[in-house]
């Protein structure tokens, strides 16, 4: 097997899927300032083994590693620098990304050189010209990392990185691009929260993406945290791709769930079905604990721009919730749920439990000090003001069933016999089949299609009044759709 390419600044990227491209790795070296040859990325994904990713790393016998930080890779990225102190002492690393926070510097003593909190692009590219410049002595390695704060970058002064998506990238993966950073909400979980909001100037940005569908990019997910912050600004990269629309075209957007004003609705409205695939935010229907998480309490306004998007643009729309909010309790978020799920019945409807994520308010306001987490990533809710563990667990069984049987869409006509057939609680429905198959399997979770099936079945007979003929038949018109990988 031939040597990898050796490379003296190394950018390793691992994401949560293979399928992934990393935005991020891409864009610090479009702005590393290094030359050609001296610096690489190294992308790999959650499959990969620390062991392994070592040795990749020390057989392109780099001086300086850096890594983006997140909370699906923080454990592979730690157990990694373990084995790289110790195999290559003299490696220099640098650490960013939104697990590296100011109150959780010390997690990385003796793990890494340099951390960056913040924005990183331009703060990386000084790391980079010291470290070719030899302006930093490995031999004095101090015990605990350097810490540089960064203030948000000026998108105009950024360099682009999207001619760094190769060929295969573009034929096998999902491309990432951004047109604005920040947001304008101050949600207490989001890791954006308080971050302006900066634009991508359009003279830099269109450009590329004419150059990237003249290289066959059809779909294009944004990692905009508003899309429609701006609305002028979302209105042109709309009218963009409108007036170039070519075929399979699919565009991914986060779109704020406030009132939208005349001329974004018509250039939403303007696209084929099917082509816009939209995040909607909700998180809660209930004002109160809107406005105790930051987030606007106007609830109508935000089924209102629901409506219009489900029912008037077209757009494929996923509807986000999140369960263990403060002063949600049970019965508040099942009414919410039901709401959204009658009134709307969007395709998807992503159910989240609260996480405390380092570095927002959740994790340092003490109106939140009654709220247990798991300190550990994915630092998931344990109790709330509201909710107790045993509810919680309870809530992650429905969030689990909903999502196997109504978000993958395998089971379209059985999920909408549960949640609309008659006036029943779509919450309460699912989460009694969740109950039923939790008494029976002992878990949710390595389940065939063929178990799933039955338990589905079975449910429609003994609770909904179903015949054992025609739930069969339900089920089984459902599994034809994905014929023999159904499994």
């Amino acid at each position: 097997m031939p040597m990898p390419p050796a490379a003296d600044i190394l950018i390793v990227a691992v994401n949560a899927r293979y399928g992934h491209c990393s935005f991020a790795a891409r864009t610090l070296l479009a702005n590393a300032g290094v030359p050609a040859g001296r610096i690489a990325i190294l992308e790999t994904d959650l499959d990969v083994q620390p062991f392994q990713l070592a040795a990749d790393i020390v057989a392109r016998r780099p001086r300086l590693v850096g890594f983006s930080v997140y909370l699906w890779n923080r454990a592979i990225v730690c157990e990694t620098l373990s084995i790289l102190r110790r195999i290559a002492p003299d490696l220099r690393v640098v650490l960013g990304g939104p697990e590296i926070v100011t109150d959780d510097t010390g997690a990385w003593n003796g793990l890494a050189d340099v951390l960056i909190i913040g924005e990183g692009e331009s703060a990386f590219r000084k790391i980079c010209e010291d470290s070719l410049g030899n302006a930093v002595k490995s031999e004095i390695r101090p015990t605990t990392p350097i810490v540089i704060e960064t203030t948000p970058e000026d998108l105009s002064a950024l360099a682009l990185p999207y001619e760094l998506y190769t060929d295969d990238d573009i034929a096998h993966r999902t491309l990432f691009v951004e047109s604005s950073r920040g947001c304008p909400f101050r949600c207490v979980y989001c890791t954006s929260c308080g971050t302006p909001v900066r634009l991508v100037p359009l003279e830099k940005l269109l450009p590329e993406f004419d150059r990237l569908l003249a290289r066959g990019v059809r779909a294009f997910r944004f990692l905009d945290r508003s899309f429609n912050a701006v609305e002028e600004h979302a209105c042109a990269v709309l009218d963009f791709f409108l007036a170039r629309y070519p075929q399979r075209l699919a565009l991914h957007f986060e779109i704020m769930p406030r009132k939208l004003g005349a001329a974004l609705r018509q250039r939403l409205a303007a696209f084929p079905p099917g082509v816009l695939h939209l995040e909607v935010g909700v998180q809660t229907l209930d004002a109160e604990v809107a406005r105790r998480i930051g987030r606007p309490a106007e609830i109508s306004v935000a089924l209102e721009t629901l409506q219009f998007l489900m029912r008037e643009a077209r757009a494929t729309v996923h509807a986000d919730l999140i369960f263990g909010l403060p002063g949600e309790n049970l019965a508040g978020f099942a009414a919410g749920f039901d709401k959204l799920v009658r009134e709307f019945n969007p395709p998807e409807v992503q159910v989240n439990l609260l996480k405390r994520l380092p570095g927002t308010p959740l994790a340092h306001d003490p109106r939140f000090d009654s709220l247990v987490f798991n300190p550990h990533p994915p630092y998931e809710l344990l109790a709330s003001d509201a909710l107790a563990f045993d509810d919680i667990v309870r809530l992650q069984r429905f969030a689990r069933c909903w999502d196997l049987v109504h978000n993958r869409g395998r089971f379209s006509r059985t999920s909408a016999r549960l949640c609309l057939a008659d006036g029943t609680s779509p919450f309460a429905r699912f989460m009694a089949l969740a109950e039923r198959i939790q008494s029976v399997e002992g878990r949710l979770h390595a389940l065939g299609m063929t178990r799933l099936s039955a338990h589905l079945a079975g449910f429609l007979e003994s609770e909904c009044g179903v015949s054992a003929d025609e739930a069969r038949a339900l089920v089984a018109a459902d599994r034809d759709i994905f014929g023999a990988t159904a499994k």
